[in-house]
């Protein structure tokens, strides 16, 4: 079973992507790719958002740390454990 978080700070990630789903209020998020030292930074230069009451599959990436700033929200650990960790070189 894939893990669920109600909160995610520097979350660090198990699988390649997260579902993340929204209750009444609105969150942003952003993944820190963590390759090689030190690390790279935020995926987004501006921290991506999510509406309420919506779901959205986002990537992540095995390793990378996940923040989502908002409440009322649950982030779920999905897809496999098989990708890189970083999107872009």
């Amino acid at each position: 079973m894939a893990n669920v978080y109600t909160s995610a700070s520097s979350q660090s990630w198990n699988t390649d992507k997260c579902r993340i789903a929204t209750g009444n209020t609105a969150v942003t998020y952003n993944v820190n790719v963590v390759y090689g030292t030190p690390t790279t930074g935020n995926l987004f230069s501006n921290a991506a958002s999510i509406p309420s009451n919506w779901s959205s599959d986002i990537w992540v990436g095995v390793g990378n740390e996940l923040t989502i700033t908002g409440s009322n929200f649950t982030a779920q650990e999905i897809g496999t454990t098989s990708s890189g960790q970083v999107a872009v070189r």
